[in-house]
């Protein structure tokens, strides 16, 4: 049976990152792959570009930085179990082009949904607690509900329609 793919996070920044955008020669579309960390975070690991004493060409596996809390969430017991996952480099704001923030790596998970249902129960990151509608309205809500007495006009037009 053939695995089907899916994107599961479209775009998720990694955080922490690690190495120099443009010296590493990193480019959108790269193929990267997440890591259980011994932290407990997933790491992004990425084929770079390090030579070796400083001028013969290499590439190498290197560590690129760690996802957020919420996608961790949802990969970590997903990598924990095997699930086959795919990621790419689908954005990148290297140094000298991010002047007014630190530079960014954003990357897309993709992967069989069927496997990865029992890992994206989003509904406890979403949804609000049980007793949130409990809570009592706020006050502007609640002066909807009740009916208001017709007051006068105050700005005379009763007196000319009278006229």
């Amino acid at each position: 049976m053939a695995e089907r793919l899916e994107p599961i996070l479209p775009q998720v920044p990694v955080e922490g990152i690690a190495v120099h955008i443009g010296r590493a020669r990193l480019c959108m579309g790269d193929a990267v792959r997440a890591t259980l960390l011994p932290q407990g975070k997933v790491g992004i690991v990425g084929r770079v570009r390090r030579p070796i004493l400083g001028f013969i060409p290499a590439w190498r596996e290197t560590y690129l930085g760690h996802l957020g809390p919420l996608a961790e969430s949802i990969l970590a017991p997903a990598l924990a179990e095997g699930v086959g996952l795919r990621l790419r480099v689908v954005q990148l704001t290297p140094e000298h082009l991010a002047t007014s923030g630190p530079p960014e790596i954003h990357v897309s998970v993709w992967g069989d949904p069927r496997l990865l249902a029992p890992f994206l129960s989003l509904q406890d990151h979403f949804l609000p607690p049980p007793d949130f509608h409990a809570a009592s309205a706020p006050d502007h809500l609640a002066a909807e509900d009740t009916p208001q007495d017709p007051s006068p006009d105050p700005s005379g037009d009763e007196a000319f329609r009278a006229a």
